[in-house]
C-alpha cells in the first residue's frame, strides 16, 4: 500500500516479514543496489577480521566469513611462503545461544556466527577458538583440534595457555586445558548475582566487555562480582513466539540503582578471595583494567557523574590500592578513545623507573603524557597540532612508543615518538583510516585494517617502518557501486560535511537533499573513507544529495565542541546541522533545500524524530530508526554523562524529550524499531506512537523482528527500500 495512503491513518503498523509482499514495485536498479549492499554487507563481508601476529612473526590468525554469509572461519596465514590455512571452520546448522551470550554479543555489537573469538597465548602455541558456547583448543605445532568440555560463557585464555577462566551458572571457574579438570572459584553465583561477567554499564557503555582478567604468570584471576537485584526488571516478550515466557533483563535506566559491583583476586587452585578496597558508593564504575608484566596491576575507575576519575595501583597479594593519578571534568570525563580498533589500554607503565602513560583530555584536544611514577605530569607526548587517538605499542629496546594521531580532522596516521628526545616521526601515512594492532610483545610486525580515501578496504601486515610485507587474503565482493563524495566544510562553525552526489549528477539541476545523520555522543561519521557511504550512495543515486555532518556533540573535534550539549541533547545538535545545511546550500545551488528529508537509527533515530518535529520548515519528512525518545528511559553509564539524572535535572531531561514536542508534528514521520531490542526498549517507540494518537498526529510505524541490530541481508535491504520510498513520497511526489 503507498505510504501517502499510510499517512491518512494516525497508526499503521505491520511485521516487516507481513509487509514485504504490500510493497510497491521500485526500480529495478535501487532495490538491486539496495539488496547487493545488504547481502555483502556494504562489501565487508569477507575481510579479514581479528588479526594477531604470532610471536614468532612467522603467521598471522584471522577471521573471516564468506562474501555473502556471516559464519566466521579461523584461519593461518604463512608469510615466508604465502600460504593459507583453516583452523578451525563454524559446526552446521543454526546456532543454539543461551540467553547469556545473546546479551554478551548483543552488548558487543556482534551479529556474526561462527568462530566469533579466538584468543592466543603468549607463546602462541595454544589457540583458543569460541563458537557460542563451544570452545576449541587448538595446538599450534602440529593443528590439533580437541574440543572443551561443558558450555561456557565468556572464556578467557592463560597467558601460558594451559587454563581457562569462564563462567558457568553465574560462578567463575578455572579449567585446566591438560587435564579437564574443573575448579570452582566462586560459589555465589545466582539468577541476579554473577561472577566474572561485566555488568551491563560497563558493557554497553564503558567499552569493558570483560569480568575476568590473568595474571601475567597464570596464577590468578581478577573477577568482577556484580549483584544485580536492586536494578529494574525488565520483560521483553516476542511476538512471533507468542507459547514463548518474557525474557527477564535488568536495564538501569537513568536515576535508578545500577548494579552493585566489587572486583576481587582469586588463586586458580580456588580458595579465599582477596577483595580489592574502595569506596564503591564513591566510585562506582571499574572502566579499565590492565594487567601486564611490566608496572602490574592498575584499575581506571570514575564517579557516577563520571566527572572524576583515578587510577589506582593494585597490589595483588593483599588487595590494597594506591591512587596514582586523579582527573575531573566540570561536563564529563571521556576514557581514553577505543576507536582504533586493536588499541591497547593505559596505563603503561615504562622500564627504568621512567614512569608511565596516560592519555587525557585536559588541553584542547585528546594528548598523550608522560607521567612520574607519583602521578606528576612531565611532559605532553602529542601535540595540539596532532591530536592523539589511539595506543598501539611500547618498545622498551628502542625507548619508543607507536600511536595513532589526528593530521586533520577526516584522516589519521601512525607515527613513532621517542621518549628519549619527543621526536615525532609519521611512518604511516596514506589517507584515509589505519586501524593498527600489535600483538602484545611483538613490535616488528603490526596489522593495518586500512579504509583508504579510494574506496577500497584492505588487511595489510607490515613492517616497524611501515612497509607493506602482504595483504591478508580477503574474499569479499567490493559493490559495484562507484562513491561520489566530497569533503568539506560547512557553515560559521566549519562543521565537517561529506556531500554525495548522484551516479548521473547534472550541473545546473536542483536536487533534493537528505540528511544521513547521528549528531549525537561517540558517534563521529565524517571520516576520509569513501567505503562508509555506500548506502548513501544508494540513495543518492535515485535522484538526491545525501549530506552528512559533525555537529557540536560528536567526537574528533575539540574538547569544548563535543561538550557543548551537556544538559541538552537536541539544541545544538539540531542548530548545527541545519546551519550546516544552509551554508552548504549558499556555496552548492545544487541542492534544493525546500526539499529537505533526514533519516538515522538510534541517536540518529532520535535527532530525525526531533527534527522532523521542532523544526518542519527545514525537514520535510524522517525516518527515525530505534529512537531513545524519553533518555529517563535509556540506561545510567550513557544518560547521565550527558544529561546527570532525571532527579538532579529534570528540565535537562524535558527539553531532551521527543514527547515534549510530539504534538507540533506537520511532516511525515516513519518510525522503525525491532520489537526485542534490548538496548533502546520498544517502550520508546510505544510511548511516541502514544503521544502522537493522543495529540491527533498522523504518524508510519514499521516493526521489525529481532534487537538493536538487523542480520538479515533481505530484511535490512527491505528497510533500505521502504525508508528510500517514504522518502520519496515527500520529497519526489
Amino acid at each position: 500500500m503507498p505510504s501517502f495512503r499510510l499517512r491518512r491513518a494516525l497508526l499503521s503498523c505491520a511485521f516487516l516479514s507481513s509487509l514485504l509482499p504490500a510493497l510497491p514495485a521500485m526500480a529495478s536498479e535501487p532495490a538491486s543496489c539496495m539488496l547487493d549492499l545488504a547481502k555483502t554487507r556494504n562489501g565487508t563481508l569477507g575481510l579479514p577480521t581479528r588479526s594477531e601476529v604470532t610471536p614468532d612473526g612467522h603467521s598471522v590468525l584471522f577471521l573471516r566469513s564468506g562474501p555473502f554469509d556471516t559464519r566466521l572461519h579461523l584461519f593461518r596465514y604463512d608469510l615466508p611462503d604465502h600460504s593459507l590455512h583453516e583452523l578451525a571452520a563454524p559446526e552446521a546448522g543454526p546456532e543454539h545461544l543461551s540467553v547469556e551470550e545473546k546479551a554478551r554479543r548483543e552488548r558487543a555489537r556482534q551479529s556474526m556466527s561462527g568462530i566469533t573469538d579466538y584468543q592466543m597465548s603468549e607463546d602462541g602455541g595454544t589457540i583458543l577458538a569460541s563458537q557460542g558456547g563451544r570452545l576449541i583448543r587448538i595446538a599450534a605445532d602440529d593443528g590439533r583440534v580437541s574440543s572443551v568440555d561443558g558450555n561456557w560463557i565468556a572464556p578467557r585464555l592463560s597467558p601460558n595457555g594451559q587454563t581457562i577462566a569462564a563462567v558457568r551458572d553465574n560462578d567463575l571457574y578455572a579449567v585446566n586445558l591438560v587435564t579437564g579438570a574443573e575448579t570452582r572459584l566462586t560459589t555465589t553465583g545466582t539468577e541476579t548475582l554473577t561472577n566474572g561477567l561485566a555488568e551491563f554499564a560497563a558493557a554497553e557503555e564503558l567499552e569493558r566487555p570483560d569480568g575476568a582478567w590473568w595474571s601475567p604468570d597464570s596464577q590468578t584471576v581478577l573477577f568482577e562480582e556484580a549483584d544485580s537485584g536492586n536494578v529494574e526488571k525488565h520483560y521483553i516478550t516476542n511476538p512471533e513466539t507468542p507459547q514463548a515466557a518474557p525474557v527477564e533483563f535488568r536495564y538501569p535506566r537513568a536515576g535508578t540503582p545500577n548494579a552493585r559491583t566489587r572486583f576481587g583476586l582469586t588463586s586458580i587452585k580456588g580458595g579465599d578471595v582477596r577483595w580489592i578496597g574502595w569506596d564503591h558508593e564513591a566510585w562506582p564504575y571499574m572502566a579499565r583494567a590492565v594487567w601486564r608484566k611490566n608496572g602490574g596491576l592498575f584499575l581506571v575507575l570514575l564517579n557516577r557523574e563520571q566527572t572524576q576519575e583515578q587510577v589506582l595501583s593494585v597490589d595483588p597479594a593483599t588487595g590494597k590500592t594506591t591512587l596514582r593519578l586523579a582527573e575531573s571534568d566540570k561536563a564529563w570525563l571521556n576514557l581514553d578513545p577505543r576507536d582504533a580498533g586493536g588499541s591497547h589500554a593505559l596505563p603503561v607503565v615504562l622500564n627504568g623507573q621512567q614512569g608511565f602513560l596516560w592519555a587525557s583530555e585536559r588541553g584542547k584536544t585528546w594528548q598523550l603524557e608522560h607521567h612520574a611514577a607519583d602521578g606528576s605530569l612531565k611532559r605532553v607526548l602529542t601535540p595540539d597540532t596532532l591530536p592523539y587517538v589511539a595506543f598501539n605499542d611500547y618498545d622498551a629496546d628502542s625507548n619508543s612508543v607507536v600511536v595513532t594521531v589526528r593530521p586533520n580532522r577526516i584522516d589519521n596516521e601512525v607515527v613513532r615518538i621517542s621518549l628519549a628526545d619527543g621526536k615525532i616521526t609519521p611512518f604511516i601515512t596514506e589517507p584515509g583510516i589505519h586501524n593498527v594492532h600489535f600483538t602484545n610483545g611483538t613490535h616488528r610486525l603490526l596489522v593495518d585494517a586500512f579504509a583508504a580515501a579510494d574506496g577500497t578496504r584492505r588487511t595489510l601486515l607490515r613492517d616497524a617502518k611501515g612497509k607493506i610485507l602482504a595483504s591478508l587474503p580477503g574474499i569479499a565482493q567490493p559493490p559495484h557501486l562507484p562513491v561520489h563524495v566530497q569533503f568539506t566544510t560547512a557553515g560559521e562553525r566549519q562543521l565537517d560535511a561529506a556531500i554525495i552526489r548522484p551516479e548521473h549528477f547534472q550541473k545546473g539541476h536542483h536536487y533534493p537533499v537528505v540528511l544521513s545523520v547521528y549528531g549525537g555522543p561517540g558517534v563521529k561519521l565524517v571520516h576520509d573513507t569513501p567505503s562508509s557511504f555506500l548506502e548513501d550512495q544508494c540513495l543518492a543515486n535515485q535522484g538526491y544529495v545525501v549530506v552528512t555532518l559533525d555537529g557540536r556533540g560528536t567526537p574528533g573535534r575539540d574538547h569544548d565542541f563535543e561538550r557543548a550539549i551537556k544538559d541538552n541533547l537536541s539544541d545544538a545538535p539540531l542548530q548545527d546541522q541545519i546551519d550546516g545545511l544552509q551554508g552548504l546550500g549558499k556555496t552548492y545551488p545544487e541542492l534544493d533545500l525546500s526539499r529537505v528529508g533526514v533519516y538515522g537509527w538510534s541517536f540518529g533515530g532520535y535527532f530525525t524524530a526531533m527534527a522532523t518535529i521542532r523544526r518542519p520548515d527545514v525537514f520535510k519528512v524522517g525516518v527515525a530508526g530505534a529512537p531513545p525518545v524519553d533518555f529517563a528511559d535509556y540506561d545510567t553509564a550513557y544518560t547521565e554523562r550527558y544529561l546527570n539524572t532525571p532527579q538532579n535535572d529534570p528540565e535537562g531531561y524535558r527539553k531532551s524529550n521527543v514527547l515534549t514536542y510530539a504534538d507540533g508534528l506537520k511532516r511525515p514521520l516513519l518510525v522503525m524499531h525491532g520489537l526485542t531490542d534490548d538496548n533502546v526498549y520498544f517502550e520508546n517507540t510505544m510511548k511516541l506512537t502514544q503521544a502522537l494518537l493522543k495529540a491527533g498526529k498522523p504518524y508510519d510505524l514499521l516493526l521489525l523482528p529481532g534487537t538493536h541490530m538487523l542480520p538479515d541481508p533481505l530484511l535490512r535491504a527491505r528497510v533500505s527500500q521502504r525508508r528510500a520510498e517514504f522518502l520519496g513520497d515527500a520529497l519526489k511526489p
